[in-house]
Formats: C-alpha cells, sequence, structure tokens
C-alpha cells in the first residue's frame, strides 16, 4: 500500500463549459455578503474553446457550493482536472501499490490578511483552497467509496499567521510546510517501507517548492513524484524521487563550488556514480579529473597539481616550468581563503607566497636569516618597490607577531598586517610583491594563478552535466 501527498490550488476545482449559470447566480447572491460584495463571476480566456472550463478564486468555489452538494446535479457542474488525472493514475496501480491514505494539502490564510486586503478581488485570501474542502471530502468519496474522512483522508492546513508568512514567501513558506510535516505526519503511521506519491503542482510555487523538499528531506528514496505530464495533460507520470534528489544535490555541488568547496563537490558527485565508478561517460570523467586536480591545488600541492593539469592540458606545461609560477598560485590560495572567510590562511598563503620566491632566489641557502636581511640579500634593488618596501619594514614584523598569536584573525587584520585599507589594495600589494621579485607584469591574481582556469573549466563542465541529466 502507499500514501499520496497532494497539494491544492486556485485551479483544482473548476467548473465545465456547460455549467448551470442561473444556479451558480442564485448561490451567489445567497453568499455575497460574505465575499466582501465583491462581484466574483466565472471567466475563462477570450480565445478559450468552446468546452474549455471557467475558473472562480478557489476561496469562493467553496463558499458557493460546498453547502449544495446533495444536488447530484451542481456537484456534475464542477471539474477537477488535475484531480482527475492524478486519481485515474493511482487506481490503475496494482493492489499493493495503490494508496490506503491520502493527505490533502489545504491552505488559509485568513490570519494574514487584514478586511482592508480583503477588500481586492485580487487579495490572495479568496485564492485559499480550505473552504474547497466539502467538495474535496465528496469527490474522494465517489473516488475511493471505501476511504473515510480523518481516518484514510487527511486534511493539512497551510496556515501563515501574517503576511510577511503569506504563501508567496519560499523561506516561511518553507518553515509553514516543515513544522506542518512534523507536527502531523508522525500522527499517520508512515513506516520506512510504505511508498509515497507526491503531487505538489497545484498551489503557489513556494508551496510547490515546500512540499518537494519537505517530503524528501523526511521520506527520501520512498518518495515517487505523481505529476501531470507537461505535453498530454489529461495522463500523470511518476517520476522517482532520485531524480529530484540529484537536481537539489547538483544545486547544492554549484553551491559547494562557488565557495571552492572541491572536496565537497567530490563527495556529491562520487556518490552519483558509485555505482557506476567504472563505466564514467567522457563528460563524467572531465569532472571526476578536474575535480582531483582541483582539491590538490586547494591542499597546496603544488607539484602533484602542475602533472595532473599538464597531462589534461598541454597549454600549462611552459607555466609550470617557470620557477616563479607556485609563488602566483600560493598568493591566489590566500585569496580562495579570504573568500572563504578563512583569514589566517589568507595571511599565511599570501606571506608564504612572497616569503617562498625569496628563498628561492637565496643562492647561498642563507636559511638562518629572517625575511627582513634576506631582503637585501637577494634583491639589491628592492628599495625601488613600494610594496617590497612595506613588505620588508612592516609586514615580515606584523606577520610573526601575530602568528606567535594563539587566536583567530579579523578580515581588517589581513589588510592591517599588509599596509592595505581593502581586499582589492590587498590583492594589489600581494600582486606587486611577486611581480617585483619575479619581473613579470600580471594585473590580477586570479589571472596569474592556473587554478582560475581549473574553476571555469569544471562550472562549465557541471553545468553542462546538469543540462544533460535534466534533459
Amino acid at each position: 500500500m502507499s500514501i499520496w501527498i497532494v497539494t491544492t490550488g486556485n485551479s483544482d476545482v473548476q467548473l465545465k463549459h456547460n455549467y448551470n449559470a442561473t444556479k451558480w447566480q442564485k448561490f451567489y447572491r445567497e453568499v455575497r455578503s460574505e465575499l466582501s460584495n465583491h462581484l466574483f463571476e466565472p471567466s475563462r480566456s477570450k480565445n478559450a474553446a468552446a468546452n474549455e472550463p471557467y475558473t472562480v478564486p478557489a476561496r469562493v468555489m467553496g463558499m458557493v457550493y460546498s453547502s449544495r452538494l446533495n444536488d447530484e446535479i451542481v456537484f456534475n457542474d464542477l471539474h477537477f482536472p488535475l484531480l482527475d488525472t492524478f486519481t485515474d493514475f493511482l487506481k490503475k496501480l496494482d493492489k499493493k501499490e495503490k494508496p490506503n491514505k491520502i493527505i490533502v494539502i489545504i491552505t488559509n490564510q485568513e490570519n494574514a490578511f487584514d478586511d482592508d486586503d480583503k477588500k481586492h478581488n485580487k487579495c490572495p485570501y479568496w485564492q485559499d483552497t480550505c473552504k474547497l474542502q466539502p467538495i474535496l471530502e465528496k469527490y474522494f468519496q465517489q473516488k475511493f467509496p471505501h476511504f473515510e474522512t480523518d481516518k484514510n483522508i487527511h486534511y493539512l492546513e497551510l496556515s501563515p499567521k501574517s503576511k510577511s508568512e503569506g504563501l508567496d514567501n519560499w523561506n516561511q513558506c518553507l518553515i509553514l510546510v516543515n513544522k506542518l510535516f512534523k507536527e502531523k505526519m508522525p500522527n499517520l503511521e508512515i513506516r520506512e517501507y510504505t511508498k509515497i506519491f507526491v503531487s505538489h503542482q497545484a498551489g503557489t510555487p513556494a508551496i510547490s517548492s515546500a512540499v518537494q523538499f519537505t517530503s524528501l528531506a523526511n521520506f527520501e528514496k520512498q518518495v515517487k513524484f505523481l505529476v501531470s505530464n507537461e505535453y498530454d495533460q489529461g495522463n500523470a507520470i511518476s517520476i522517482p524521487s532520485s531524480s529530484y534528489l540529484q537536481g537539489i544535490k547538483l544545486q547544492e555541488a554549484k553551491e559547494l563550488l562557488d565557495r571552492y568547496d572541491y572536496l565537497g563537490v567530490d563527495k556529491i558527485f562520487t556518490e552519483f556514480w558509485k555505482n557506476n565508478k567504472d563505466n564514467l561517460t567522457e563528460p563524467e570523467q572531465k569532472i571526476k579529473d578536474l575535480l582531483a586536480i582541483a582539491i590538490q591545488w586547494n591542499n597546496a600541492n603544488f607539484d602533484d597539481f602542475a602533472k595532473s593539469r599538464i597531462a589534461i592540458n598541454e597549454d600549462a606545461k611552459k607555466r609550470t616550468q617557470q620557477w616563479w609560477w607556485t609563488g602566483y598560485e600560493a598568493a591566489y590560495l590566500g585569496v580562495i581563503r579570504f573568500r572563504q572567510g578563512n583569514y589566517v590562511e589568507a595571511l599565511f598563503h599570501s606571506f608564504r607566497a612572497v616569503e617562498g620566491l625569496l628563498r628561492y632566489l637565496d643562492k647561498n641557502k642563507y636559511e638562518h636569516k629572517g625575511i627582513h636581511d634576506l631582503v637585501d640579500i637577494v634583491l639589491p634593488n628592492w628599495t625601488s618597490s613600494d610594496d617590497i618596501k612595506m613588505f620588508k619594514n612592516f609586514t615580515s614584523k606584523e606577520r610573526n607577531n601575530l602568528f606567535h598569536n594563539l587566536r583567530g584573525l579579523e578580515e581588517q587584520e589581513v589588510f592591517t598586517v599588509w599596509k592595505t585599507k581593502d581586499y582589492n589594495t590587498w590583492q594589489k600589494r600581494v600582486l606587486g610583491c611577486i611581480n617585483f621579485i619575479s619581473d613579470q607584469k600580471f594585473t590580477k591574481l586570479q589571472d596569474s594563478s592556473l587554478m582560475s582556469s581549473v574553476h571555469e573549466e569544471l562550472t562549465e563542465a557541471i553545468n553542462k552535466y546538469e543540462l544533460q541529466t535534466s534533459s
């Protein structure tokens, strides 16, 4: 047996093209005082086909028809496009897969909007589905005659308390749906082996998204998404949760990539490919190789990084043969650590980049010389560079003072050590020092690093992979 979770929206209950307009008008007049005296009329597009149904806001539909359901002629005026599609699919399943419980998510923004808001007929309040419950109860009674409300069919109400919690607010809606699931789902005795169909297309985009995420978070691989076929509205298709989960994980991977967390990205893709790791496609292998290279660089393992990069990009060979190339990589690694908020390592790598090149130039191996004295030995013309002067006379001393303290660093302290005012001037100073030592003329640290192109290639490869897997 299975469970079906279904959202409801403004167009779930419609009026058939040949509905009894006289009865509509009569029923409407009887409740008009409860509708803020709005004139709500059934409508459809101007170029609608003759058999196209009419719509009215969901709350209005419920208030007009809910008390008239004993009249079968009245009920037969109603049309349930999405629900018909889903119930037809579910009723055709094998007995062991058919649902034995239905969870219907309805909306009620009564407390989110005040009387002034409700005076506007476009207010989202009028699109709430809570007043459709009697209609839905009769509908499910006909489709599933043995089901009983509160036993087999449960109605869970999303009820925001303020306008800021409205059901168009993505973050707040996710909080509401999470809360609803935590409070209500344990009472429904959902087992670990229970298959769960989730139909999330109805309702606001925020509700749809929240129900997707919350279902996956709570039930993971138990979930199958039951949706209306985009190209054939009368047919439903069942999509395994793995497809949705992979889409969500891909978004997570892209966010990690934006933070230069290559190891985190690698873990996600390793999980994707764990059952096919020895038979990867060419695009998958490319992502795997680029991630391995990026992780080597992120660990400051520049020698192995160079070997791996050259293996797939011959153009990198010329750069890695230059004595100074690792200085630029270390400096750019410092920039990445800064972007990640790791200011201790940002300072360490930026200083190490300059110190490493100075040590390389130390032909006589004055290992015991401090940086201050080493500058005099290996850079006779150091006074011609304002950046090196500042590094020698200020940064090298301040760096030692800070690194002998057992505490973290604030962003501003990185700038202070290099006697700069902000992120950009700090980068320029570090680059100025390295350019002077290496006699190069790079204008940006990002452009000076081989890792920059690796990151770009990796971003492009993952974006292409996302398009291929979602098509």
